[in-house]
Order: C-alpha cells, then structure tokens, then sequence
C-alpha cells in the first residue's frame, strides 16, 4: 500500500469516527426531542379529555363486545319467567316519605246525596283516596312586633317594656328566615345574590345586592362563635383530611383589581362529624399550617409540597390519597396503554377490596386489608419499579411512578389501621360544594367576604354531613344564637341539633304525626 492510500484511509477513518460522533449527537438529540413530544402530547390529550372527555377516571380494562343490533335487542327485551311478557322499564317511583301529608277533604255536593232513583238520602260507606304531590310557594311577610309597655300607676316611673326575640343581626331588619334563606340559597343551592334579588322582588319585597352582602356578611358575625366551637371540636378527631382550592379575590389596590386567594376544607372523623372551610388571603399554606398547628394526630391530604413542614416536628403524621397516586399513571394511559393498563388493573384489586370491607367491622376490615390488599401493594411496588426502569426521569410517567414511591409510606399507612380511608375523596367531595358556586359567583369580593363564605359554607356542609335539613337547621340556629351563652352553644352543633329534634320526633304522639 503507497504512502497516499495509507493517508486516504487515516482520513476516511476519521471522517467515518466524525459521522459516528455526529450519528450519536442526532440520536440523542432526537431522543430528547422525542420525550418532549411525548410530554406535550401527554399534556395535549389531558387537556383535551378535561375540555371534551369524560370526567370520571373510571376505567374498564375489558370494554364490551360489539353486540349485533338486533342481538343486542333480544337481550334487552328478554320475556319475563313469571308473566311471559317482555319486560318494561318503568321509571321510579316518586319518593315522599319525608314530605308533610296534608288532608284535603272532597264532599259530595248537596243536590247529588238524594238517590236518583228512589230520593233518600245515600250515606257515606268510605273514601276513596289519591296523592298528589303540590309546591306551596314561600312567601315574604313583614312582621310588625308591638312590645307592651306596662307602668306603674302609683310610681309612676317604674316601666317595663315586653320582651321580643333578639334578632339575629343587631338592629338588623332581616328574620332569621329570611337570613337563613339567603345563606342556603348562595351556599348550598349556589345562586348568585343578583337572582336571590330578582327572586325576592318577585315576592314583592325591593332588596338590593348591596344590602344582601351586607346581611351575608353581618350574619356570619353573628355565626362565628358557632363555627369556632365547631373547629374546636374537630381538631380532637384522630384524624383529619384537608383539600384546597383556588378562587379570585377582588382587590382594589391590585395593579390587576384581582388576586388568588383559595378555600380550604378540614374534615373531622365520624366522632366529630364537623367539615370547616377556612379562607386564606394568598395561596400559600400558612393558614393550613396555622389551622393545624395545635392538632396531633394524622393528617389527610394530597402530598402537596406545603404541607411537608407539617411533618417535621412529628406531632402530625401523614396518610397518603391513593386516588392522587393512581390519577398520575391514569393520565399517561395515551402514552403507555400496556404499562398502565397494568397498574390500573391492580388499583382496581386494591378498590375491590375497599369495596367488600364497606360495610364490615374494624376487625373484619383490618383483616381484609392485611391478607388481601397488602399483597397488591408489594406487587404494584414491583410492577412500578419494573416499569420505571424502562423510562427517563423527565417523562410524565416516571414523574407519576416517583410521587408513589416517594409517598409509598404514606400511602400504605392505611392498612394497619381500620379508621383511616384510602384515599382523600371525601374531602374533594366535600371542598365542590365551594367549587359549585365558585363557578356561578366567579370570585370574592373581598377577605372579609371570603371569611363569610367559608363560615357559612362550614355550617351548610356539616348539616348536609349530619343529614338535617340546612335551611330547618340555619333558621333554628339564627332564632336562638344571640340569647345563648357561650357554654350553650354546643347544643347548636349541627350533630347535638339533630339528635335533639330526632328525639322530639320521637316523643311525638303517634296520632300527631304525619302519614
């Protein structure tokens, strides 16, 4: 081989080390343009299934058949066993167990008692008797008290004057009613205070907006001590679950006349049935830390960053939501449909077993959770740690698998305990009856009307926990409130007033009850 073939071959080697060199930048600079992709795709059809798709994150690993269509309405028209005919679906029947029965009684008129045919009289031999279901629309009534004023005759300066009920908002117009209306109309039934005005100008009484606020914002003045009692008690509950959730507060001063504010909701056990929202000014959590720092026992939540300074003196030991962690893998199902289909598939083993301790007691339950879900969880650990080998850290996939093994603790901290629930959607439950009318009322006029909401909302929600009526419940507690002591307001709490009126029901005569 000539001196000039060598040389062309040292240079051939070298371009071809260059182009490997180059081979191997395009490679790895396709891989990272690739996981990008992945994550904006990701993103792209999480968006879309939250803007189009169905809300549920149920998921069915083995979706039905397709049926022929006239299979499929044999099977749905299948002759009943005992009537030979093809069955009807037939809708439910109205409910009105806990719907006051009035009587309306028809007599037969006059002219028609005499007997056509031979003219005696026809005597009653029974009734025939049908239901109809009837509204009776609220009205407004101005109450005009007249308080007697009795004198001495012979002192003649030794008056007294008689008593009246102390209203609920210090010389304040509105009744406890109509108070108590305004506040389940805009908390429970979310109904802006623009349409409680048009509906009570309807009823022929004026009430601007403003004054509506006002009443909002008087009444839970008058309301704080209540809630305050009831936050009290919660924080001896064993274990406490907590969510959050933005909302816009108006801000005059704000270069953009708004700023984010959120509501929190804190639940207590079943000891201390009790859902209190609390108002935070920002979004930071130093009102949850505030609200907790005197509880000791387990928190609830979501693993969101601002709570890990909760955990640090150990006075408060977290239990994970399962629901959080299951949501992670279930919005890269797009992406790795077998991977996660895998993992679904154990979260649903996991739920089942949930399921059948439902009903059971703290023994059976422990049991269940002990031979049955434990073992799930060692093969869903393995199963994400076989899977997250395969992925890069910054895939949307390997963030999901570490928020699990990361709170793994937490998580399966459940287990060894039958009052702790699995995951936290009870709280997510309980923090959309804020969401609701957050949608309708769009912000907060202020913090202070932000602390009204959560007040009120604290006081509609636990009824609605304790299954009394909010409106029955609000209107009692508005009527009594302010000629109470301090000392007597427990029997205002939303449990001890239901089951002082479920005691009453009780002592009713049976004949003075309804139907």
């Amino acid at each position: 081989m000539s001196d000039s073939e060598y040389q062309e071959l040292l240079r051939l080697r070298e371009e071809n080390k260059e182009l490997k060199k180059q081979l191997q930048e395009i490679i790895s600079a396709n891989k990272d343009l690739q996981e990008k992709l992945d994550i904006i795709i990701a993103h792209m059809k999480k968006r879309n299934r939250k803007d189009f798709g169905q809300k549920s994150e149920k998921y069915n690993p083995r979706p039905a058949l397709t049926v022929a269509p006239e299979i499929l309405a044999e099977t749905i028209a299948l002759p009943s066993e005992e009537t030979g005919k093809k069955k009807i679906r037939r809708p439910k029947h109205i409910l009105t167990q806990n719907v006051e029965t009035k009587i309306v009684e028809h007599k037969v008129k006059p002219e028609d008692i005499p007997c056509s045919l031979c003219s005696t009289d026809r005597t009653c031999i029974g009734s025939e008797i049908t239901y109809q279901l009837e509204r009776y629309s609220q009205s407004l009534k101005q109450l005009q008290h007249v308080q007697e004023v009795l004198a001495c005759p012979k002192c003649k300066n030794n008056v007294i004057v008689a008593e009246k009920p102390c209203p609920p908002i210090p010389k304040g117009t509105a009744g406890p009613g109509l108070l108590a209306h305004t506040i389940v109309s805009k908390y429970a039934d979310f109904s802006p205070l623009y349409r409680l005005e048009r509906i009570y100008k309807r009823e022929g009484a004026t009430i601007p907006r403003s004054t509506l606020s006002d009443w909002i914002l008087a009444s839970s003045f008058t309301l704080t001590p209540l809630v305050d009692l009831m936050k009290k008690k919660l924080l001896l509950s064993k274990v406490v679950k907590t969510d959050d959730s933005p909302v816009k507060v108006q801000d005059r001063e704000h270069k953009k006349k708004m700023r984010k504010g959120k509501m929190s909701v804190y639940i207590g056990d079943n000891k201390h049935p009790y859902n209190i929202f609390d108002f935070s000014p920002d979004q930071s959590f130093e009102r949850n830390r505030k609200f907790l720092e005197n509880f000791k026992g387990f928190v609830q939540a979501d693993a969101a960053k601002g709570f890990d300074a909760l955990f640090q003196d150990g006075s408060k030991i977290e239990i994970g939501c399962n629901a959080h962690a299951r949501r992670g893998p279930f919005d890269c199902l797009e992406l790795y449909p077998k991977q996660v289909d895998a993992l679904l598939n154990i979260y649903g083993k996991i739920y089942d077993v949930e399921e059948e301790a439902k009903n059971k007691t703290a023994a059976e339950k422990l049991a269940l959770r002990q031979t049955k879900a434990k073992p799930l969880f060692n093969e869903l650990k393995e199963k994400l740690a076989e899977i997250n080998k395969e992925l890069t850290p910054n895939d949307p996939f390997a963030k999901a698998i570490a928020y699990t093994l990361r709170h793994w603790t937490a998580l399966t901290r459940y287990l060894d305990d039958p009052d702790f629930d699995i995951d936290n959607n009870e709280s997510e439950r309980a923090i959309k009856d804020f969401v609701l009318g957050r949608k309708n009322y769009l912000f907060v006029g202020s913090d202070a009307g932000g602390t009204a909401a959560a007040v009120h909302l604290s006081l509609v929600v636990s009824s609605k926990r304790n299954n009394i009526d909010p409106l029955a419940y609000l209107t009692d507690v508005l009527t009594k409130i302010n000629s109470l002591k301090t000392s007597q307001l427990e029997q205002l709490l939303p449990d001890n007033w239901a089951k002082a009126k479920a005691k009453e029901k009780s002592n009713q005569p049976a004949n003075s009850r309804s139907p």
